[in-house]
């Protein structure tokens, strides 16, 4: 059965994933599937987590793995954009997705973004809670967050097809994640295949 084009668009939290994702996934008339969906390792206790870094960290670990049935499933189906911290990381993803993009973004600029994004967010039962929240994040920030980070940063950067300075006002980087895709689609379209701009 022919597979439709799977676009992964990564970061680190803040990079403005979610925002490009479903822009892109509208322009496209395209699924929007988040890996938010799937993910396990923030539901794991911090010493947990530490154990996950200690043993190098490996991905397969991090989400569910009905995760990659569903996103083959969905590529028969039609075009998928697909939001997730892990771009073509193994195990199965690499064969999964088509293109990816990385949205590339300031450590600094990202977490005052994710900040921001939870002081805004209307979920909270009240301040408390969201204080909580921040607080919680803010101290396992340095010992485990930043290691995350840095791992995905060196690990999935690397292996994109496309970085994208997220850096840039959204409308921007909206503008970018389009022009990239819509090349490729194109390519695509006369034979010539996907190609990588780094």
């Amino acid at each position: 059965m022919t597979r439709h084009p799977v676009i992964a668009i990564s970061g680190v939290p803040g990079a403005g994933k979610s925002r490009a994702s479903a822009v892109l996934a509208r322009r496209l008339g395209a699924v929007h599937l988040p890996f938010d969906d799937f993910e396990t390792l923030t539901q794991l206790d911090p010493a947990t987590v530490q154990q996950w870094l200690a043993s190098g960290a490996p991905v397969a670990a991090m989400f569910d793995p009905a995760l990659d049935a569903v996103l083959g499933d969905l590529s028969r189906q039609g075009t998928v954009v697909f939001e997730t911290p892990m771009g073509r990381m193994p195990p199965a993803h690499d064969a999964l997705i088509t293109l990816s993009l990385w949205l590339d973004v300031d450590r600094d600029v990202a977490l005052c973004r994710k900040l921001d994004a939870a002081l805004n967010a209307d979920h909270w039962s009240g301040a408390d809670e969201m204080a909580g929240w921040i607080g919680g994040f803010l101290q396992g920030y340095q010992a485990l967050v930043r290691p995350c980070l840095d791992l995905q940063a060196a690990n999935v950067r690397a292996r994109a097809d496309h970085v994208i300075n997220g850096m840039l006002p959204p409308a921007a980087v909206d503008s970018e994640v389009a022009r990239i895709v819509q090349t490729a689609i194109s390519l695509t379209a006369t034979g010539q295949g996907f190609t990588a701009e780094r």
